[in-house]
């Protein structure tokens, strides 16, 4: 491309000739405030002039082409050019002369580049409506953990306009790597305007890189007459609190088949920083540590309960502990108060059920409500057992012998990494018998699936210790080094959802198996606390977003074929029928 500026007092026709031909052109006019003041003409408009020669691309070409102009009805008067320069030598009087229009040089570098940069930042912003592209920022949120910005907005263009987002700073983000989805109302509004437009997805959103909270962001495009602003709004506050950084990002829209891509490129990005800061702060906060009873000296066993929403199940599983030998013997009971709103009402009731049923534990307050994993985490830093059992406050052993009956397997077989019992709703059909993975190709994700869900015990296919790809957390059973060893529980799920199979995989990616034993047998209420995060929409797209990090984690153990394996009783070296269920 080759561009000439210059000034003209009165109207003529401009041109370029190379050896004689005249070049193809073409002419805009820019205003030049000098000009005018110099010559003291009444306006500036329509002085300045840029002629646009597209078809040469390289600088060498220029030698031997002449500049023209003629009045009406005259020869072309010619004369050679007076300098050149490239767009990384322009000086300010460069830009001076080529006003508006030396955003067109911007053509001749790659988009997005420094170069490009430098001349965009120098051309002034047009006037009047964009004849390229029209759009709208409806909002758009800062991260402070990232300082980086989500923008959300629509914008629709005819071909090979370049389109970005731009701050206060001159910070530009580029729209070619923003989620886009198709929007109607967009199309139906001012599609006709763009009837050439390649990119017909209007609606984005876009991670915007170094943008700032309460930072003014532009979207802007390019034509001969300058730059455009289209449309302007300013970054508000994410929010710290994950909960609430994840209901503002899943209040825009994206239709539920596309949400997993949009997770991985766009909100997985600014949620998991959001998660790990707000996670830095648990080792310092205090922690309250009270035993009730006198506490086994040497567990065997540590039974680590998350509490969070409701605490009332607490006394039905104190029954069942409380008239098992083996577990008043040999096993350490910890509650953990995982919600502000239960600290001063259990502080109560756990004075009066030890009274009652005088089976020792020990309930734990960490200051801050840290999700199933950290609750977990928390348990087991204070647990003494060299076994960790992990169980659910709506999880009922149906008679004694259950927990012997689970540790009897890890020590009979080193190469299982963790053991879960069979678990029934409370009308008695089988709520858990292992987990697997099965594929949502209407989602885009791979979901944890309990195979033999609401059949009858009778009708399960297990009768034996089985290896399984995966068991729940609700009752969850395993060593303490192979817990230390893989790092326990993995906080970074948000709210809570995918941690148990996420611990099961870490133990197969070590080797270990998984096993399920439908010889012992508890009661789930199962997820009466998730219950508890409010409307369907919502609890949806945070399952959706747990499932892509959970597949993006271990996508080829979930995609690898496991066939389950019923384990003979010759396989182990005692018996696991102490504990059989009625």
């Amino acid at each position: 491309m080759l561009i000439v500026a210059g000034w003209r007092s009165v109207p003529v026709e401009l041109a370029l000739f190379s050896q004689g031909s005249r070049l193809k052109t073409r002419t805009v006019s820019v205003a030049r405030a000098d000009v005018s003041t110099h010559l003291g003409l009444g306006t500036e408009d329509d002085l300045g002039f840029v002629l646009i020669a597209e078809q040469l691309e390289q600088l060498d070409e220029v030698s031997g082409i002449t500049f023209g102009w003629r009045g009406t009805g005259n020869t072309f008067q010619q004369s050679a050019l007076v300098a050149t320069a490239s767009p990384d030598v322009f000086t300010a009087a460069d830009h001076g002369a080529l006003g508006s229009a030396v955003a067109l040089f911007s053509a001749s570098c790659e988009r997005y580049s420094a170069q490009w940069h430098a001349l965009i930042s120098r051309a002034a912003v047009a006037k009047g409506t964009c004849p390229n592209a029209a759009g709208f920022l409806e909002g758009a949120f800062a991260c402070k953990q990232t300082g980086s910005a989500a923008v959300i907005g629509w914008v629709l263009h005819g071909p090979d306009v370049p389109v970005w987002l731009e701050d206060d700073e001159g910070h530009v983000t580029p729209l070619n790597g923003a989620f886009r989805r198709y929007r109607q109302d967009v199309i139906d509004s001012v599609g006709q305007s763009f009837p050439q437009a390649t990119e017909l997805n209007a609606g984005f959103i876009a991670l915007a890189p170094d943008f700032k909270l309460n930072a003014r962001v532009r979207l802007k495009t390019v034509s001969e007459a300058g730059v455009h602003i289209i449309s302007e709004t300013t970054c508000s506050d994410l929010s710290a609190d994950p909960r609430q950084a994840a209901r503002n990002l899943f209040s825009v829209y994206a239709p539920m088949q596309d949400l997993h891509q949009r997770i991985t490129q766009i909100d997985d990005q600014l949620l998991t920083p959001i998660i790990a800061s707000s996670q830095s702060r648990w080792s310092h906060l205090p922690q309250r540590v009270k035993p009730l009873g006198q506490a086994v000296a040497r567990p065997k066993a540590s039974v680590i309960v998350p509490l969070y929403g409701r605490a009332d199940f607490v006394e039905h599983q104190l029954v069942e502990f409380a008239r098992d030998p083996w577990f008043r013997e040999h096993a350490e009971l910890i509650y953990v108060i995982d919600d502000p709103k239960l600290v001063d009402s259990f502080s109560q009731q756990a004075e009066s059920l030890h009274r009652l049923y005088q089976q020792a534990f020990t309930w734990i307050w960490g200051s801050v409500n840290r999700g199933f994993s950290g609750a977990n985490n928390l348990g087991a830093a204070h647990a003494r057992g060299e076994h960790l059992v992990f169980l659910n406050s709506d999880a009922f052993p149906q008679q004694p012998g259950w927990l012997p009956a689970l540790i009897e397997v890890l020590d009979n077989r080193p190469d299982i990494g963790a053991v879960g019992p069979r678990l029934v709703f409370g009308n008695g059909s089988i709520q858990h018998a292992g987990m697997d993975f099965q594929q949502r190709d209407e989602l885009g994700i791979w979901v944890n699936h309990h195979p033999h869900m609401g059949l009858d015990p009778s009708l399960d296919p297990h009768t034996a210790l089985t290896l399984v790809p995966a068991v729940t957390g609700a009752c969850l059973t395993l060593r303490r080094c192979d817990f230390d060893r893989v790092g326990g529980w993995d906080t970074g799920y948000l709210i809570g959802d995918f941690e148990d199979s996420d611990l099961c995989l870490k133990l197969r990616a070590q080797g270990q198996h998984i096993a399920y034993l439908p010889t012992v047998q508890l009661t789930h209420l199962e997820r009466q606390s998730f219950k508890l995060l409010g409307d369907d929409e919502f609890r949806t797209r945070v399952v959706v977003y747990n499932a892509v990090r959970h597949q993006n984690r271990w996508r080829s153990l979930i995609e690898s074929r496991f066939d389950s394996q019923d384990l003979a009783a010759s396989d182990l070296t005692a018996t696991t029928t102490a504990a059989a269920t009625a």
